[in-house]
C-alpha cells in the first residue's frame, strides 16, 4: 500500500484529499451532534483547517516523501527577499477590508491561517505538483491550479456567498499558478507556505471569518483582488524564468 501511494501521486493526492475531507466532516458532524448551533464559517473553521494540515503532514511523513515534495528550506535567502514585493496584496487586503475581529478570537483565526497554508501547499503544490511534473511545467502550473481554484466553489456549499465564491475561484486559480511558479523556482514549499499563511491571516482578520463569506462585497473590491492575483502571476513566472536562466547559465561548461 505504503509503495503504491508513492508510486501512484495522483492516487495519493485522491485518497488524502478525500481522507482529511472524511475525518473533517466527522470532527464537526460529531461536535455539532452536541450543540447544534455551531456552524463552519463562524465558529469550526479552525477545527478542520487543523485537520486538514495534521492529516496532509502525517500522509507526507508517512511516505517520507516531504522532503521530495518540497518541504525543505530554500537554498539561499535571496528565495525568501525575491517575493516581498508581493505582499502587496495582503496590505492592500487589510488597507481595503479593515480589521473586524475580536482579539479573542484572534488565536483562533490564526490557526485557521496556518492549517489552510500548510494543508492546501502540501496538497495542491506538493502532492499534486509532483505528480504532475512529469507532464510538463505548463500542465503542472495550470491543471492543479484550476483544481485549487474549483475546490473553493465548494464554499458555496457551507453558506458562502455566490458572488464572491465564484469570484474567489478566479484569483485562486491565479493564485494558485503563482504559487505553483514560485515554488518551481525555489524548489521548496516553505515561501509559498508563508506567503499564502500571511494572506489569509489578514483576510481572516479582516472579515472574522475563517474563509468562507456569507457578506456580500462590492464588485470593485472583487476585481481588485482577482487582477492583483494575475499580477502576482506574472511577477511569479518572471521569477521563475529568471531562475531558469541564471541555472542555465550556471551549469554550463565553458570550453578550456
Amino acid at each position: 500500500m505504503k509503495n503504491f501511494l508513492y508510486r501512484h501521486g495522483l492516487v495519493l493526492f485522491l485518497v488524502v484529499m478525500i481522507g482529511r475531507g472524511l475525518i473533517g466532516m466527522l470532527a464537526v458532524k460529531g461536535i455539532q451532534s452536541f450543540n447544534p448551533s455551531l456552524t463552519v464559517e463562524k465558529d469550526l473553521g479552525w477545527l478542520i483547517m487543523l485537520i486538514y494540515a495534521t492529516t496532509v503532514i502525517i500522509a507526507v511523513k508517512w511516505l517520507k516523501i516531504d522532503k521530495e515534495i518540497g518541504l525543505k528550506m530554500p537554498s539561499s535567502t535571496k528565495e525568501w527577499y525575491v517575493w516581498v514585493p508581493t505582499l502587496g496584496i495582503p496590505l492592500t487586503l487589510a488597507f481595503y477590508l479593515g480589521f473586524n475581529s475580536t482579539l479573542g478570537h484572534i488565536p483562533l483565526l490564526l490557526i485557521a491561517a496556518v492549517g489552510v497554508a500548510v494543508n492546501e501547499e502540501i496538497l495542491f503544490r506538493g502532492i499534486l505538483l509532483h505528480a504532475i511534473l512529469p507532464f510538463g511545467k505548463a500542465v503542472a502550473v495550470i491543471i492543479p491550479s484550476l483544481l485549487f481554484g474549483a475546490a473553493h466553489l465548494g464554499n458555496i456549499f457551507v453558506g458562502g456567498d455566490v458572488t464572491y465564491a465564484l469570484f474567489q475561484f478566479g484569483w485562486a486559480s491565479f493564485a494558485g499558478m503563482a504559487l505553483t511558479t514560485m515554488v518551481l523556482a525555489n524548489k521548496s514549499l516553505l515561501p509559498a507556505i508563508v506567503f499564502h499563511f500571511v494572506l489569509d491571516a489578514v483576510e481572516y482578520g479582516a472579515t472574522g471569518a475563517y474563509g468562507v463569506h456569507s457578506t456580500e462585497y462590492s464588485l470593485k473590491w472583487l476585481s481588485i483582488f482577482l487582477l492583483l492575483n494575475f499580477a502576482f502571476l506574472i511577477y511569479s513566472l518572471f521569477i521563475l524564468k529568471k531562475s531558469t536562466s541564471h541555472q542555465q547559465v550556471k551549469h554550463t561548461v565553458t570550453p578550456s
